[in-house]
């Protein structure tokens, strides 16, 4: 069995390829607003309403972005949970022949 000194290494190390994956997509997200740009539309009474002037090109980048962020994130759990599982069998192995 794997032990909660191991478990919880896992754990953080799992957390900073979140947020490493997080930022990575962030910056993706941010290009896609910046890239689709602000334009300010004339609202009712006067005031001012923002709008993104090219939408296709923004959402293209913040699909991109999301989906960045969750394969990211499910294949460095799935990385992280094949490396726990190869250490414990080896483990195991060694164990056992000995």
């Amino acid at each position: 069995m794997v032990s909660w000194g191991t478990a919880f290494k896992k754990a953080i190390m799992y957390i900073v390829f979140l947020i490493i994956w997080g930022i990575i997509g962030g910056v993706i997200i941010g290009v896609g607003f910046a890239v689709g740009g602000i334009s300010v539309q004339p609202g009712p009474f006067g005031v001012p309403i923002p709008t993104i002037a090219n939408p296709l090109v923004s959402v293209a980048f913040i699909i991109v972005g999301y989906v960045i962020v969750i394969l990211g994130m499910m294949a460095t759990f799935f990385k992280i949970l094949a490396e726990i599982t190869a250490e414990e069998v080896e483990r195991r192995l060694k164990t056992s022949s000995s």
